[in-house]
């Protein structure tokens, strides 16, 4: 009964330390998912701190509206020099970029054929002229035979007759003379414009065909713009009418006034062709540049006015930082006009209430709430 008692003593005592080690547990798991609780909450962001002399208000205004071109610049005056005859270059006196004066001898070609045909037709020619001296004399004389009685006016008039008969060959023999004697000047090739040569193609001792191209001239005094228009636009195209452009790898812009336009669109790629006259001297190694422009309109596009600074990337996707609604924001805008006078630029894109930002901003604050204060501390 005693080992029993004990056994009952034990059992009967054992519950209260198991209450109380389970209560233990349950307060510490509480305390460690509240601890978790309070790690898991995001800290509220803090305000960005701006002053009035970091935003700008957009102004309004107005830009002239523009109507977008590509071309190149070309000489008005250029000219592609061709041989006329089949023959050996002898001598080749000029070079690419050498300065040429109009009339200036640029090649001398040898045409043995040729030559021995002027000499032929020179030598039938003067033939020709003695028989025809002999029939003027002969009329001559018969004219003073007739006058004394001594022929008949029927003789007189044969002589007449025959003396036209001469003369008209001697015509027919110098137009042979004339033809082989522009064969053989066709040998010395001369410069027709005043320029520079910009291609050559024939060294000496080649043998060059007719109709092959031995030199290429432009006359760097004086360029135009030679650039097309999809046919959709052409009410942009009008003589007179002012266009700005670049040259391809400057930042200067340019000024030209169009000169001639196309009466016609081309039939493949429905484009009207026009050429402009530059307002400012080009180098003459601008002959060949790629440019883009604009056609001014005279109507005008009403936007929003902001330093040109505060535009980023704004050769490709021109955009802004703005505070919209005391929120920072990243906004993508058309630039209308770049003044470089004032460094302004009339933009479209923004709202009246926005205000821009000079301070430059990560996409990571992008909606982050703002404070304007009106003095700097």
């Amino acid at each position: 009964m005693h080992i029993a008692q004990r056994i009952s003593f034990i059992f009967n005592q054992q519950p209260l330390p198991l209450l109380r080690i389970s209560t233990l547990g349950l307060c510490v798991f509480l305390s460690a998912c509240q601890k978790n609780e309070t790690e898991n909450v995001a800290p509220t962001p803090e305000k960005i701190e701006l002053i009035q002399q970091d935003l700008v208000t957009p102004q309004q205004g107005s830009a002239i509206s523009k109507t977008a071109f590509t071309g190149t610049v070309r000489a008005v005056n250029q000219s592609s020099i061709q041989a006329q005859v089949t023959a050996t270059a002898t001598s080749v006196y000029v070079k690419v970029g050498d300065s040429v004066q109009r009339g200036q001898t640029l090649l001398r070609l040898n045409n043995q054929d040729n030559a021995a045909r002027l000499a032929q037709a020179r030598a039938n020619l003067a033939a020709t002229q003695a028989q025809a001296n002999q029939a003027r004399n002969m009329m001559q004389r018969k004219k003073r035979l007739l006058d004394q009685g001594f022929i008949s006016q029927v003789e007189y008039e044969q002589s007449q007759l025959d003396y036209r008969a001469q003369m008209e060959s001697v015509r027919a023999q110098q137009a042979n003379v004339d033809i082989a004697l522009k064969a053989d000047q066709d040998g010395t090739i001369t410069s027709p414009i005043h320029g520079i040569i910009t291609e050559r193609q024939v060294e000496p001792g080649q043998t060059v065909a007719a109709g092959q191209t031995l030199f290429e001239i432009v006359d760097p005094k004086q360029l135009e713009i030679q650039a097309k228009l999809p046919s959709e636009l052409q009410a942009a195209l009008k003589i007179g009418q002012k266009i700005e452009y670049q040259l391809q790898g400057q930042a200067n812009i340019f000024n030209a006034q169009i000169s001639r336009v196309s009466p016609v669109a081309d039939l493949a790629s429905r484009q009207i062709e026009f050429f402009a006259t530059p307002l400012e001297r080009l180098p003459s190694l601008s002959i060949g540049a790629f440019v883009d422009g604009h056609i001014l309109a005279k109507s005008t596009i009403s936007g929003q006015i902001i330093p040109l600074n505060t535009i980023h990337d704004i050769q490709n996707k021109p955009y802004v930082w703005v505070i919209r609604d005391q929120k920072i924001a990243r906004v993508d805008i058309t630039v209308l006009e770049q003044r470089y006078s004032d460094n302004t630029a009339v933009i479209q894109g923004l709202q009246s209430s926005d205000l821009v930002s000079r301070v430059v901003f990560n996409p990571d604050q992008i909606q982050q709430q703002v404070i304007i204060q009106n003095n700097p501390q």
